[in-house]
């Protein structure tokens, strides 16, 4: 029972455990760690934790969960899984236990689960999930097999973030910061044509990849004071358009990747209202390249 003599951490976390599944995906309510609260508070929020997640079935406690000292969270989550798996149960809550299990052992094993889910349902949220693990080798096979099989864009969108991270070149997932300074670097993946993906995903793998440059400044967290600041700073002078010729690399969803070889860049662009018709994969194209914004294809120059 929260009283005044709790810490802040103790009410928070109860606040967490009494929350619904909607204030806490939206952050409404976050739970501390266990690890910060005192000895005496910290026992009566695992037993806590225990009956809402033993007794009451709240699998959105999970991450909790594994962190108890006065009870077998790893056993207790197993059981969960295997209590699913064994009725044929395709759900996100047992998605994410295996999340968690896996997070908290490194056993892929549990890597299947998830696998299996995706097989049945198609759920973009699966993928989605694997994409912030910490890479394996049987993350990496699954999200290039994802790459080069799926019709969905958005789905292989997100496999080349997994196997950007199963290769080392992100670090983090989760921070949109490192992600975005790759963007150059997934435009390379990008393609509607199953053939050409797997040529990309060989030019991946012998480095040609390595000399895309970064996107610096693209993405970057501001505070309220910071933000303020930005705002009634002089806005500098943007840098013009400019013409270019490329070369159209792949389409994806009717939009035409240009790789610009001056730059090293695959630029995203669409037809102008001027064009009379469509161009091939390798024609030369001059191009309207934006500063912001997607960029313009004016002619087909050969």
């Amino acid at each position: 029972m929260e009283t005044a003599e709790h810490s802040s951490a103790y009410q928070a976390l109860v606040r967490f455990i009494n929350a619904n599944g909607k204030e806490r995906d939206y952050g409404v309510c976050i739970a501390p760690s266990l690890d910060v609260l005192y000895d005496w508070e910290r026992d009566e929020a695992e037993d806590l934790i225990w009956k809402r997640f033993s007794f009451g079935g709240d699998t959105g406690l999970a991450d909790l969960v594994v962190t108890l000292r006065n009870h077998n969270g790893i056993e207790a989550l197993e059981d969960k899984l295997r209590e699913g798996m064994s009725s044929s149960e395709y759900s996100l809550r047992l998605v994410n236990i295996a999340r968690v299990l896996y997070s908290a052992t490194s056993v892929d094993d549990y890597l299947e689960y998830i696998f299996e889910y995706y097989e049945k349902t198609r759920d973009r949220a699966a993928v989605a999930v694997l994409s912030y693990l910490k890479p394996c080798d049987k993350l990496y096979d699954f999200f290039t097999d994802l790459y080069l099989s799926s019709d969905d864009s958005v789905i292989r969108n997100t496999a080349v973030t997994g196997i950007l991270c199963g290769k080392g070149y992100i670090k983090d997932p989760t921070d949109p910061k490192e992600c975005s300074e790759l963007t150059n670097m997934a435009r390379a993946f990008i393609s509607d044509d199953p053939e050409l993906r797997k040529k990309k995903l060989e030019r991946f793998k012998n480095g040609e990849f390595d000399s895309i440059p970064r996107s610096y400044g693209l993405y970057r967290r501001l505070t309220a004071e910071e933000a303020i600041r930005e705002a009634n700073k002089p806005k500098e002078p943007e840098e013009p358009d400019e013409t270019v010729s490329g070369i159209i690399d792949a389409t994806q969803s009717g939009v035409y990747i240009v790789f610009y070889e001056e730059e090293n860049l695959y630029i995203p662009s669409i037809l102008s209202e001027e064009m009379s018709r469509k161009p091939n994969v390798g024609d030369k194209v001059r191009l309207l390249k934006k500063q912001k914004g997607q960029s313009l294809i004016l002619r087909i120059e050969s």
